[in-house]
């Protein structure tokens, strides 16, 4: 049995390879189609593209924040192997220091794998045949939580017994900080109750300062710089969540599939 991807390279994957049957999936649309700029970089100079190419590798070090991303942007998932893409990405954003778009993707990354893991569950171990149209196979149920919100998965996945009523409650409220806030842009929402003492001048009267206590959420620059630094100190967290998650319900998915779990098994105990 053997999958391939767009490239015609072998997707090495168990639970693939018995879901599809040896059916191959390529995709036709062309990648390669040339981009026309809206603006000119012909005063961007090859130094100076040079120089930022040089200071984006400075910033990817070995050390006990990058191992343990490393290790799960190379680790192995079965059942939920086609979120591996996304986990890819935000451990590169993270390993980088590009901490908003690491969160902004873990949204994406929290959002899709609730409505994988119950498309999933529901079609308790369905597969790909050679009888119907492979866009049949799992339609009731993408139909079923494709265009749902968040919060309703989430309390679904609940009702399931797939997730416990304290995890629930806590997705809830990753929603509402992380998901809302930054899918949203909601200024009134991360830092509602923020606010920070500003010091202000005059040139005409430069020794007299002003001191005033201000509401970040009513200060757009000030709640893009508090935005910035809490998603330095919060993105790590955030992802280590939800792909705890995600772990947990691959294993939990593995077990619809006995003849997937026999090889995984047997290809840990070569390990």
């Amino acid at each position: 049995m053997r999958v391939t991807n767009q490239d015609n390279e072998e997707v090495s994957n168990p639970f693939c390879s018995l879901l599809w049957k040896g059916r191959q999936c390529k995709s036709k649309s062309n990648m390669n189609k040339n981009i026309n700029l809206k603006y000119s970089v012909k005063g961007f100079s090859d130094a100076k593209a040079t120089e930022y190419l040089e200071e984006l590798r400075n910033r990817i070090v070995v050390n006990d924040y990058t191992r343990p991303l490393i290790f799960i942007k190379y680790g192995k998932l079965n059942v939920l192997n086609g979120l591996k893409s996304i986990i890819s990405e935000i451990c590169d954003c993270l390993i980088i220091g590009n901490a908003q778009a690491a969160i902004t993707l873990t949204n994406h990354l929290f959002e899709n794998s609730l409505k994988q893991t119950l498309i999933t569950w529901d079609s308790q171990g369905r597969r790909f045949n050679d009888s119907e149209r492979i866009d049949e196979t799992f339609k009731q149920e993408v139909e079923d939580y494709d265009n749902r919100d968040i919060e309703p998965n989430i309390k679904k996945c609940k009702s399931k017994g797939l997730i416990t009523k304290d995890e629930a409650e806590r997705f809830i409220k990753l929603k509402n900080i992380y998901r809302n806030t930054f899918s949203h842009a909601s200024y009134s929402k991360l830092f509602k109750e923020s606010s920070t003492v500003i010091y202000s001048g005059s040139l005409n009267e430069p020794t007299k300062i002003k001191e005033e206590i201000v509401d970040v959420s009513k200060v757009p620059f000030l709640y893009l710089l508090a935005q910035e630094q809490f998603a330095k100190k919060n993105a790590l967290i955030y992802f280590l969540e939800v792909y705890e998650f995600i772990d947990k319900m691959d294993k939990k998915l593995l077990d619809l599939y006995p003849e997937v779990k026999e090889l995984v098994l047997q290809r840990e105990n070569q390990l």
